[in-house]
């Protein structure tokens, strides 16, 4: 598609006295099936400078999809459900011009498990049809993402914890936590992407369209990041030969880390889901906390180079990446804040003082 395919100039007719009209293109009118008397959502963008034209036809649109398992390797399979799932599709056929192979069946098997709301609904030799139960207005996107963050927020505390303790048990119980940090991001795309090419959903998923759409799908990348953070320092524990409990002053200082690093994810969510400026302000207090602490941690492990020394300086290494990719989500939290108009005057002109 060229840009002049989707770019184009109409010029504003009037009809009465105060009416004024614009014609829509004959192909996409052609396209989704446009009729006189038919129901079209027009929605401002955030600025108020353009306006989206949203057909009747985009709500049951590209609603299921087909993949040829014969051309896909097991785990190309997966990754391909795992796409359309995402894209929103209801209903996923995986067929073969044969007999699915017992491997292809095994890959629709190990997907449906990793996601949420997807189920086998229908199995022949040569096809398996997969539905998704999940509506866009069971799920609420600022609720989906403070379940990402509690889930994190447990990990974390529990990876710490088999860290100072030497409880590779509690280790090895943090890193299968992560499965279902992954079933909750991927439901959350899920929900983003639909609603994307639907902004008829936006009140179902309590959501704007546009920029907070964006800006959460940023910080859900965060917070997966930040888990993944809170996995590597499980995994560090979990790997070792004879984990044994810290000394007590490694134990204060990477507990002060965390402590800082609690606080910190605490007040960043409250600053994306309810954006403002005091909340921010705390959160930003609460990262110079977490870097004064981070910085006190390393310097402990300089000079007195305890044991396991590797293993607490990649796990340090890793608390200091989590208040990174937590400072990425405040600065969305920022723009979240500044879109207020009581704060910042978009206008383009203004009264000369």
């Amino acid at each position: 598609m060229v840009a002049d395919d989707i770019r184009m100039k109409r010029k504003i007719q009037q009809l009465g006295s105060s009416t004024l009209a614009v014609t829509l293109p004959a192909e996409w009118a052609r396209d989704h099936d446009a009729r006189k008397g038919d129901e079209l959502l027009i929605q401002r963008d955030e600025n108020g400078g353009s306006l989206l034209l949203i057909p009747e036809s985009s709500a049951t649109a590209d609603e299921s999809a087909v993949i040829d398992a014969d051309a896909l390797a097991p785990d190309a399979l997966e990754r391909a459900i795992l796409a359309q799932y995402v894209l929103g599709r209801q209903l996923i056929r995986v067929e073969s011009d044969t007999t699915l192979s017992p491997a292809a069946l095994e890959a629709v098997a190990d997907v449906e498990r990793q996601l949420m709301g997807l189920g086998i609904v229908e199995q022949r030799l040569e096809r398996v049809d997969v539905r998704c139960s999940v509506a866009p207005d069971d799920f609420e996107l600022p609720t989906l993402l403070s379940r990402l963050w509690r889930t994190e927020a447990t990990m974390r505390e529990h990876a710490v914890d088999a860290l100072c303790t030497g409880d590779g048990e509690l280790a090895r119980r943090t890193i299968h936590h992560e499965r279902q940090v992954e079933k909750l991001f991927y439901l959350f795309l899920r929900l983003v992407l639909t609603t994307y090419r639907n902004p008829r959903l936006n009140q179902s998923v309590g959501l704007e369209t546009g920029f907070p759409l964006l800006g959460y799908r940023s910080v859900a990348q965060d917070v997966v990041l930040m888990t993944e953070r809170a996995r590597r320092i499980a995994t560090l524990v979990a790997e070792s030969d004879d984990p044994t409990p810290l000394d007590d002053d490694t134990t204060t200082q990477f507990r002060a880390v965390a402590d800082a690093l609690a606080t910190t994810a605490d007040a960043t969510r409250a600053a994306v889901t309810e954006p403002d400026h005091e909340e921010i302000s705390r959160a930003r207090g609460a990262l110079n906390t977490l870097s004064t602490a981070v910085d006190g941690a390393q310097t402990h492990l300089e000079q007195t180079r305890p044991e396991p020394l590797l293993v607490l300086q990649r796990s340090l290494t890793a608390l200091r990446s989590s208040g990174e990719h937590a400072t990425d989500s405040l600065d969305v939290a920022d723009h979240f804040a500044f879109r207020s108009r009581s704060v910042v005057d978009t206008d383009a002109t203004t009264d000369e003082r």
